[in-house]
């Protein structure tokens, strides 16, 4: 990473953090940094983007692909359980991220870049699973709806934890990828969470 692109990173985390995403200008991070603002817009075109560089750059387990790419093993029944315990595992290791995100930016942001692309690398692996025919479910939707669920989960769990009152979360998320396994895909075993 260039140096100005690390700066203008390590001061907005610490903006960020100190005073919340609304609470910090550019001009403010760019002072921070040493920059001109203008230098910002350059490299990120708006806060909001500066945010998701944030979040990709410094969230405990990095960019999210990366770290599921090198767990998965090929096979699609066990691949599904790694990528919804990856992604619920990078949820409950980023809370702080997540909250400002949850809490601060504005409607025109965008919000959770990590789980949108994290939607289009787990759709685009399921295709080539439906091509290879292991698997036989719409890729899209089952994409979708492994994420949606555990991003309720985990919301839930974060702002109204009695709501799952004594039913484990990796219990939830296990019963839910057991569903999907026995309807789409086609070599079945039994699974191991």
């Amino acid at each position: 990473m260039k140096s100005t692109e690390e700066k203008i990173l390590k001061a907005a985390t610490k903006m960020f953090s100190e005073y919340g995403y609304n609470g910090v200008s550019t001009k403010k991070i760019a002072t921070a940094a040493g920059v001109n603002e203008v230098t910002i817009f350059r490299h990120y075109t708006n806060k909001s983007n500066l945010l998701q560089a944030v979040i990709k750059h410094y969230s405990f387990e990095g960019n999210i692909i990366e770290k599921v790419k090198s767990d998965l093993t090929g096979d699609v029944e066990r691949d599904l359980e790694i990528f919804a315990e990856d992604y619920y595992m990078f949820l409950v290791n980023n809370i702080k991220m997540y909250k400002i995100q949850m809490r601060e930016i504005t409607d025109e942001a965008k919000r959770f870049t990590n789980s949108v692309e994290y939607v289009e690398f787990m759709r685009d692996y399921l295709q080539k699973k439906v091509d290879i025919n292991e698997f036989t479910g719409d890729p899209s939707i089952i994409s979708k709806g492994i994420i949606s669920m555990i991003m309720g989960i985990f919301t839930f769990n974060t702002y109204a934890p009695d709501v799952f009152d004594g039913v484990p979360n990796r219990r939830l998320i296990c019963e839910y990828v057991d569903k999907i396994v026995k309807l789409y895909v086609v070599k079945k075993r039994t699974l191991k969470c």
